[in-house]
């Protein structure tokens, strides 16, 4: 059992660095069953195989969204390791071995498996009295999000949420932008709405895992953005 426990662990801790390395941070394992994650050269905060994160104060001022990001990561890596050491195998015609069955709701099922290279994770419909999978949705290992992203489909396809209730990292994040914007702004604000746009602003970069390079891209789009309307003189 110790031996169970102690392998989970390693690879919890070899996901979590595929993933953070995918997202640009520079990873150091230690010999104490944890891990260094660097930041643009400073060490910013060291990971157990537990996940529990503890930081390096002097390190981190200014990059408190930076640390949240990795702590996010930290987090939802560790919940989909402990489903996937879990879960039983999903049987279906034509399925390759290796597919575990996370989450099943009105004939829509949420899957991942581990490879050498992260796990990657997918949404099916059941077709043929359960016997068969049809229109598959794929996140792969290192797309931003992916297990968010494919738990999100979950819930849509299989109708635990209306696919209007949920909006998306871009919709996100330029409703972020424009919180900032008002906040930002000399528009007069009671502290009452005031309180109220900087709790949803701090909600999406909860949700947005790398919400400031798409908050850089839009705004980048916009000084790019062709300036037209003026009266032009010959």
């Amino acid at each position: 059992m110790m031996e169970s426990s102690a392998k989970a662990s390693t690879k919890y801790l070899e996901e979590l660095s595929i993933l953070l390395r995918s997202q640009r941070f520079t990873v150091h394992p230690r010999e104490t069953r944890d891990i260094d994650v660097e930041h643009d050269g400073s060490t910013l905060c060291r990971i157990n195989d537990l996940g529990n994160l503890g930081y390096f104060a002097d390190k981190i001022a200014g990059k408190e969204s930076v640390l949240d990001r990795i702590r996010e990561t930290a987090r939802s890596t560790r919940e989909y390791m402990t489903l996937l050491e879990q879960a039983p195998p999903l049987v279906a015609e034509g399925l390759s071995e290796g597919y575990q069955l996370l989450a099943e709701f009105n004939g829509t099922i949420l899957a991942g498996h581990m490879t050498r290279y992260g796990a990657p994770f997918v949404t099916w419909e059941w077709v043929h009295n359960k016997t068969a999978l049809w229109q598959g949705h794929y996140y792969g290992v290192g797309d931003s999000g992916g297990y968010s992203s494919a738990k999100r489909d979950f819930a849509v396809r299989s109708g635990l949420l209306p696919s209007s209730a949920l909006f998306t990292p871009e919709q996100l994040t330029e409703v972020y932008r424009s919180i900032h914007e008002t906040l930002d702004s000399e528009y007069p604000l009671t502290d009452e709405r005031r309180k109220l746009l900087e709790s949803a602003a701090e909600q999406i970069e909860d949700f947005v895992p790398d919400l400031d390079e798409r908050v850089q891209r839009s705004n980048q789009a916009e000084l790019d953005a062709p300036r037209g309307g003026g009266m032009e003189l010959s």
